[in-house]
């Protein structure tokens, strides 16, 4: 399985909007990407405007070729790229629990 962490730090300003359009994002990718098997989205209680995204996908393919193709992924990065002071993209392999 494909996994990925995804550290970002949003523009204090709209780290609310953020929190939404994410949330949005997430569910969208969980109900129309078959290959999609989990979406958590996480924030930092001490600064609010930090988030980190962990997705699991079946396969590297199914991140790239498909999550990142969708149009509710081009509408989420198109809103939100403004907001992002930093993002950085870090990818694992899940080994378990599969």
């Amino acid at each position: 399985m494909f996994a990925i962490l995804v550290d970002l730090v949003i523009k204090k300003e709209f780290a609310d909007q953020f929190r939404d359009t994410v949330i949005i994002q997430g569910t969208n990718s969980r109900a129309k990407e078959k290959g999609c098997l989990q979406f958590e989205v996480l924030q930092d209680p001490e600064a609010p405007n930090k988030f980190t995204l962990y997705e699991v996908y079946t396969d590297k393919a199914t991140f790239y070729d498909v999550h990142r193709t969708t149009p509710h992924f081009a509408k989420y990065a198109e809103t939100t790229g403004p907001w992002v002071e930093s993002r950085n993209l870090r990818i694992l392999t899940k080994i378990w629990p599969v």
